[in-house]
């Protein structure tokens, strides 16, 4: 029916492994007491699942073949306005982002997926399931957030490709909280519920960046992560190819690239992904023991 728990189920190509990855953060934010336990939201971000070959494929979904990614957004596949970084298109939705039609090839399934998205998904899948066994979990499913949850306007795959005239464009918000869901057959089946839940699905944002390039820090754009309990703000920066695990409900915000970078955006692609763990007295984990 709705595909409440759909997981990923493709292999990564041969020719990777789990051992090309290397840690790069681990950080946790927003401690607090929520139902008698003690509950931090994770971020964690790695090296090395995203080598270059599949970074430039994955970039290459977002211009045209005969279109240099330095010299801007290409407009075939960009327009303003049409990025929207919070859940309600509040005031962070006037950045460029992918027309309806580009953004929709991005997002197909099954054998439409384009196959740069389908390796992403199954690394990052393996990565994941390695995690959660290395933890001593009982097993997780992996699978994309799925149009129940939200609605059709919330897709499973964003893009995004801030440059440095967007300036103050990017505010504070977070991806999605399952305890302000709308009504909807998510809510019928898992109810509302503080992220993080034992027993019930985690919802996580994998973030990678593509920019061929990118010189840290005179060209800027990190991600941003607000810890709300002490106003302490942390920075990580993009890096060709790493790859950003995050609990949807961190504050965070998009940076526009620094003036030093000139009209080059500093491209990501973001999966929204829920996490169904096997055992249901604990939430899947997103970072290595």
């Amino acid at each position: 029916g709705w595909g409440l728990g759909e997981p990923l189920r493709r292999r990564p190509s041969p020719g990777w492994a789990l051992s090309d990855v290397t840690p790069a953060l681990h950080a946790v934010l927003d401690g607090a007491a929520v139902g008698g336990r003690w509950d931090v939201s994770s971020l964690v971000a790695v090296d090395g699942l995203v080598d270059e070959k599949l970074r430039a494929g994955l970039l290459s979904l977002l211009h045209g073949p005969s279109w240099p990614p330095e010299k801007g957004a290409d407009p075939d596949y960009w327009c303003d306005g049409s990025f929207s970084d919070t859940l309600s298109g509040g005031p962070a939705s006037s950045g460029v982002g992918l027309r309806p039609a580009r953004l929709a090839a991005l997002c197909a399934e099954g054998r439409d997926t384009p196959p740069a998205v389908a390796e992403l998904e199954a690394r990052v899948g393996a990565y994941l399931r390695a995690v959660d066994a290395a933890s001593g979990g009982g097993g997780v499913d992996v699978c994309r957030m799925p149009e129940a949850a939200f609605g059709p306007e919330v897709t499973p795959l964003a893009a995004n490709a801030p440059v440095s005239s967007d300036g103050e464009a990017y505010g504070w918000h977070i991806d999605a909280d399952p305890a302000l869901l709308p009504p909807s057959p998510w809510t019928d089946c898992f109810g509302r519920y503080p992220n993080r839940s034992p027993g019930k699905p985690r919802f996580v944002t994998a973030l990678v960046y593509l920019s061929p390039e990118w010189r840290w820090p005179e060209w800027g754009a990190q991600t941003r992560c607000l810890d709300p309990p002490t106003g302490e703000v942390l920075a990580i920066p993009p890096a060709p190819g790493r790859l950003l695990l995050m609990d949807q409900d961190i504050s965070h915000a998009v940076t526009a690239p620094a003036a030093a970078a000139g009209d080059t955006p500093r491209y990501s692609l973001v999966l929204k992904l829920c996490l169904h763990s096997h055992r249901g007295s604990v939430a899947p984990p997103l970072a290595m023991p």
